[in-house]
């Protein structure tokens, strides 16, 4: 008996982390030089947005539907208002929502060296799959 209560609660303690433990997906611009146009950018919140960015369409076109990798999982958002909004939903290879957006103040992340700094627009969390 004692060993299967160990058993549940070492199960309910993993089934915990897991859910505390949900991947965190940043989103934002890469600001250009005055020539050149700025992009959508995302990365895993957390960890170093520079240069750990994937780089995605212009600004000027919405960042929805355009699917990106962060290391070997593959995302796409959609939600987006209007040509150029930010998303509120993100999507798995599958098309099946999990997880959702929210924009943020813009804070810009100074980048060093070659690399140009970003403007972080929002946050996505996965709640759900991968």
């Amino acid at each position: 008996m004692q060993l299967i209560v160990r058993s549940l609660v070492f199960l309910g303690i993993t089934a915990f982390s897991s859910l505390a433990k949900a991947q965190s997906i940043g989103f934002g611009q890469e600001l250009q030089n005055n020539d050149q146009t700025n992009h959508w950018v995302v990365w895993v919140n957390g960890e170093n947005a520079c240069p750990g960015q994937q780089v995605l369409g212009v600004l000027t076109e919405t960042p929805c539907g355009q699917p990106f990798n962060l290391g070997e999982v593959e995302y796409a958002f959609t939600g987006c208002s209007g040509g150029s909004g930010p998303p509120t939903v993100l999507l798995d290879s599958a098309g099946l929502q999990i997880g959702g957006c929210t924009a943020k103040a813009n804070n810009k992340i100074n980048c060093h060296g070659d690399n140009h700094d970003i403007i972080k627009h929002g946050t996505c969390t996965v709640v759900n799959g991968s």
